[in-house]
């Protein structure tokens, strides 16, 4: 028998989720991840649970695993507290989930891409992203540290391992990097890793168990982009043309096909540039973006960033089918946005990828080159 179906919201696979992007620094505090993290596992469950043989009723290991977090935000001591979960197991493992899909993705592309960086493959987190209270230990040493590292990358080739804190990259001091009002300390570092060439090796400096350690590491080059898990409680992924951010029900839900198919979409959103070009001619974002001027220009972007995915994971050894599977799959139609005027229906974006596949991608494999949709960069929208 099957189940009640679970209501799921319903965002926009877009470059325009939202009609703005959060601030950093409220995006990624992990003070407010914890507590929706528990709402967001509970709601998982029961939509991956929902099956013709699988009840929406939570297993009794989810719930007590539920019931652990909750146990944890309250601050309850006590024998407890000693055999319950990390409260960010979950989302750490999504991060690191994005990083290696990310990785393969922005490297395989970084020809197509004007604005270039160093891949590590280092995640970071830093201590202004958390409050006193669930700051980690090893932000006693330092103020920013790694949080993850991609396996048989850069990083993880040199040795440099989780709760290393960081003292110095490429010969910048990180104690002396100050970021902007509202942004973490983590994304100025990224600037500082991003201003590095990859032609040769970077150097960093960092502290483990009290002992200063110095690597120089070979990172490939790759399009300049910053990844992230965000805890909206949306399914939702975006990109302002530096930050891709994709939500943990969103990441959840999604296959490891299907989550490379997410973000190539918005990686073409920055290898076109779409932001600046968009906001070079005034275009709107928000509610007035799906009206007139501002929607014809919105869907062009929607249906342009479309096309190119498909080049961009043929390139990363995808195969480029993936992206009209997404579409028809009932992850992609819950994250189309069809109630948007911006966003043709989730059938009409299949169809459509399907013909630049045929066109483009017969053999559906890469080196790709797309310069049909590559020259677009240079073709500005008037403001008319």
């Amino acid at each position: 028998m099957t189940g009640p179906k679970v209501p799921f919201p319903c965002a926009k696979l877009s470059l325009y989720a939202a009609a703005s992007r959060e601030s950093s620094r409220s995006r990624n505090s992990r003070n407010g991840r914890i507590a929706q993290l528990v709402e967001q596992l509970t709601l998982n469950q029961r939509v991956l649970g929902s099956s013709p043989s699988a009840s929406t009723k939570p297993s009794l290991k989810f719930v007590l695993l539920a019931l652990a977090l909750a146990i944890s935000l309250l601050g309850i001591s006590g024998p407890v507290r000693a055999q319950e979960p990390d409260p960010y197991a979950a989302l750490s493992a999504q991060d690191l989930r994005l990083a290696q899909i990310a990785e393969r993705l922005l490297t395989a592309n970084a020809h197509l891409c004007r604005s270039q960086m160093p891949v590590t493959g280092l995640i970071i987190h830093s201590y202004d992203q958390y409050s006193d209270d669930t700051r980690p230990p090893e932000f006693g040493n330092g103020t920013v540290a790694v949080a993850n590292v991609v396996p048989n990358s850069p990083a993880a080739l040199s040795g440099l391992r989780r709760g290393d804190v960081l003292l110095e990259i490429g010969g910048a001091l990180l104690s002396e990097v100050s970021p902007p009002e509202e942004v973490p300390l983590r994304d100025a570092v990224f600037d500082v890793i991003a201003g590095q060439s990859a032609q040769e090796p970077l150097s960093v400096s960092y502290l483990r168990a009290d002992q200063s350690l110095l690597v120089d590491m070979d990172a490939p080059t790759g399009c300049l982009a910053l990844f992230e898990i965000t805890t909206e409680k949306s399914l939702a992924a975006r990109s302002d043309g530096r930050v891709i951010q994709i939500s943990y029900p969103l990441a959840a839900i999604a296959t490891d096909e299907q989550l490379a198919a997410i973000f190539a979409h918005e990686l073409a959103h920055s290898v076109l540039e779409h932001r600046a070009r968009l906001s070079a001619a005034g275009v709107r974002k928000g509610f007035f973006g799906e009206f007139g001027r501002n929607q014809q220009r919105n869907r062009q972007v929607e249906v342009e960033a479309d096309r190119l995915m498909v080049h961009l994971l043929s390139n990363a050894g995808y195969d480029p089918q993936i992206a009209p599977a997404f579409f028809r799959s009932s992850q992609g139609r819950r994250v189309t946005g069809a109630l948007s005027f911006v966003y043709p229906s989730p059938t009409s974006r299949a169809e459509m990828i399907e013909q630049e596949i045929e066109r483009y991608l017969p053999l559906r494999e890469g080196p790709s080159w797309p310069g049909h949709l590559l020259a677009l960069r240079d073709q500005p929208f008037t403001k008319d």
